[in-house]
């Protein structure tokens, strides 16, 4: 993005612009320029990201070794997972972007670019899984969060930390991850909605989502995974119905709960309930795996051991 004679910022600069920022990248890596779509990251949908996808596997049959997206923040770390748990392809891809647009002291745009083609030409780079490359760091898309909504090192993985840095126009592992699902999907259609829990919360909001036609529900749940008890009512219900539940938490470390409190929307009871414990993954991003599985045809079993499986052996 850059900024007119407004003072405000919006997407107009293309690809040939944002390369000639950073000229000498060019004796490193051979780069060919593509457009997908330049709106600002608020606007993408689902199909959006379907048809990225495809965009994506059809570069490598173009004779490309290494793809690199850039991509607004606001949404990056959704695409991100998107692709990481979908694209089907061999090379490497990685999605940067900036904080800093280039109307402000010090944008960060160049530097992001230069390094994510860097390690998009990496010879390792292609076994690590859809990657953020922001701040010289590299980030798996599964981990990667958006911390903070100015500064240039928004994007980390709070637990883990990076699995790569760039120094020197040298890109150096430290850890390969290993959570690698892959599921096929045409389609992304299946609306699925996120249910925030707070002091006070009732079971409107997922009656409305049911009537919307939701065909699962996301609730982003207080602490270790649990609920308050005006919820319950609107939960069972979309049990009932068949509808895949899915439990995150507003706590953006650790995993949940599974036999700690005994109370009515505590974990266990939830768990006994019929929800599906959503592993470590926020809600934005649970919302998007449920989309992918539910679009895959999975049945509610399939669902739960490709939520549950890994994290909690269930």
């Amino acid at each position: 993005m850059k900024a007119d004679h407004t003072g405000l910022v919006s997407p107009v600069l293309d690809g040939e612009q944002l390369m000639a920022a950073i000229p000498s990248i060019r004796n490193r890596a051979v780069v060919e320029i593509f457009k997908f779509k330049n709106v600002p990251s608020s606007y993408l949908t689902m199909e959006d990201l379907v048809q990225l996808k495809d965009f994506a596997e059809q570069l490598e049959r173009k004779g490309c070794s290494g793809a690199v997206i850039t991509h607004g923040t606001d949404t990056m770390e959704e695409t991100a997972y998107f692709l990481d748990i979908t694209y089907r392809g061999d090379i490497p891809v990685v999605l940067t972007g900036a904080q800093r647009n280039p109307s402000l002291i010090s944008p960060d745009g160049p530097v992001n670019m230069a390094d994510a083609i860097l390690t998009a030409a990496d010879g390792e780079a292609h076994s690590m899984g859809v990657v953020i490359v922001f701040a010289s760091e590299i980030i798996p898309a599964r981990e990667a969060s958006k911390l903070h909504r100015s500064r240039v090192d928004t994007f980390k993985s709070l637990e883990f930390g990076p699995i790569g840095t760039i120094n020197n126009e040298r890109v150096t592992w430290h850890r390969k991850p290993l959570v690698t699902n892959k599921y096929p999907v045409s389609a992304a259609d299946k609306r699925v909605d996120i249910i925030c829990s707070y002091i006070g919360a009732d079971s409107d909001m997922i009656s409305s989502s049911m009537e919307r036609g939701a065909a699962g529900i996301v609730i982003e749940a207080l602490g270790g995974g649990h609920v308050p008890p005006k919820m319950l009512d609107g939960i069972k219900k979309a049990l009932a119905e068949g509808l895949p539940v899915v439990l995150t938490s507003r706590v953006p470390m650790g995993r949940l709960l599974t036999d700690t409190y005994g109370y009515e929307g505590g974990e266990k009871h939830l768990r006994n309930l019929g929800v599906i414990l959503g592993e470590d993954l926020p809600a934005w991003k649970a919302r998007i795996k449920l989309i992918v599985l539910l679009s895959a045809g999975m049945s509610l079993d399939q669902i739960r051991h490709e939520f549950e499986n890994r994290f909690y052996g269930i």
